[in-house]
């Protein structure tokens, strides 16, 4: 029996090159599927990036090509790519786990919406050779972790479970591994979804490294931190009844608020003001030790528990520094003693932290600890320890060196596609 006529459909698969790919609608032909029973075919599915080994940002779009690789005619239903992101709590060394689902978004490669209908029932045979599907995804302005809860929430009812609670927030940062009590990862997953006599579902992954940047206008209002000292240069001296020990403040002044910026120094002004006690001394204030650190605290939440993790971060220690304080004047004309900011300028924030984040399971929030040793004449040296709550920020992806666009494998045609790509089974 002579097959039916065939009808020949054109289309474009995404916008590589506007080349024109043919759907051959014919009888099939057993032939073909008794060879693809007794020699299973070869495929490869790669995702490739247009941008490799890069940091995506919230500004980003995610761009790239899922590369479908057979050696011999294999039939599909589809093929999709989703990005998702995902936040892991871990406590009690991984005995007790809850995962958060960031979003998830999904994209149909094949076959195209306007030609979904012709293969909805039946697979399409997809000739040998390399193919390339192009897809580009945006990051979410805010964490979706909700619409997964509205989608379970009646299984919660039914079963008893404890309800889980969501929080609106921005995307938090990647970080973290397997290994450890937090982990936040952005995935991309393609799957072909194959049909026919070799049925089944093939996939490949690969993770996307995202980072959060904000947008503010700097210098915002500063904070300060005061502490009181007793500035007699010399002890030994004594001090007449009548009279008072002379008080100083020692002032710490964060110049743009509680916000620190990724791969800059530490916006720190340090002032010593109330100098009656000094005016009319002979003897020099001097800062002999300076430290600057990070305190960073993690807390992993799961199944109504919490647990938490602190580690720091010098930016900068220096000892022995004689460095005398600079007379000046503050907005009020009043006479001051100031360290000079080139003591911690030559030192940014470390670029390997990431940001202060908080999302349902995970936070991570930081402190600024400054440490100061002055001088205050012979014999007389005192420590001052100022600590600010401080929100860890990025202006734009520290370190990131620019690359070079990497442009996915070219199309090209093997023999198979000189009697047209794509048949559908009928």
């Amino acid at each position: 029996m002579l097959p039916g006529p065939r009808r020949l459909v054109e289309f474009h698969v995404g916008s590589i090159e506007k080349k024109n790919f043919s759907m051959l609608f014919c009888a099939p032909s057993m032939l073909p599927q008794v060879e693809r029973l007794f020699k299973p075919p070869r495929m490869e599915i790669q995702i490739s990036l247009d941008r490799e080994q890069a940091v995506y940002t919230n500004k980003d779009e995610v761009c790239g090509h899922v590369i479908l690789r057979n050696d011999s005619q294999v039939d599909i239903n589809s093929i999709t790519i989703r990005m998702l992101g995902s936040a892991t709590s871990r406590l009690d060394a991984g005995r007790v786990t809850e995962t958060h689902q960031l979003f998830k978004t999904n994209i149909q490669l094949f076959p195209p919406k306007e030609f979904a209908s012709f293969s909805k029932s039946r697979p399409v045979t997809v000739s040998p050779g390399q193919h390339v599907f192009p897809f580009t995804f945006s990051f979410p302005h805010a964490s979706e972790c909700y619409k997964a809860s509205l989608t379970h929430g009646a299984d919660s009812k039914q079963t008893g479970s404890r309800k889980t609670h969501h929080l609106l927030r921005r995307l938090p940062p990647s970080t973290g591994d397997p290994t450890t009590a937090e982990e936040i990862k952005y995935l991309l997953e393609a799957t072909v979804q194959q049909d026919g006599l070799m049925r089944g579902t093939h996939k490949a992954s690969r993770g996307v490294y995202f980072y959060c940047t904000s947008t503010m206008h700097l210098p915002m209002r500063g904070i300060t931190d005061k502490r009181s000292v007793v500035c007699r240069p010399d002890l030994s001296e004594p001090i007449s009844p009548r009279s008072q020990e002379p008080i100083c403040q020692i002032e710490a002044t964060l110049l743009n608020g509680p916000f620190l910026v990724l791969g800059q120094p530490v916006p720190l002004r340090v002032e010593m003001t109330n100098l009656p006690g000094l005016s009319s001394s002979n003897h020099t204030v001097s800062l002999h030790d300076f430290q600057s650190m990070l305190i960073e605290t993690t807390e992993v939440r799961a199944k109504g528990s919490s647990e938490s993790t602190t580690r720091s971060w010098i930016i900068q220690t220096m000892a022995n520094l004689r460095q005398s304080l600079v007379p000046g004047y503050d907005d009020m004309a009043e006479p001051v003693l100031r360290v000079d900011e080139g003591v911690w300028t030559r030192h940014v924030v470390p670029t390997f932290l990431t940001p202060t984040f908080e999302t349902c399971n995970v936070s991570r929030n930081f402190k600024l600890e400054i440490r100061l040793g002055i001088w205050f004449g012979r014999d007389h040296m005192r420590i001052f320890e100022f600590q600010f709550p401080v929100y860890i920020v990025s202006l734009a992806i520290p370190g990131l060196k620019v690359e070079k666009q990497e442009p996915a494998p070219d199309y090209y045609e093997s023999l198979g596609f000189q009697n047209g790509l794509l048949k559908e089974t009928m």
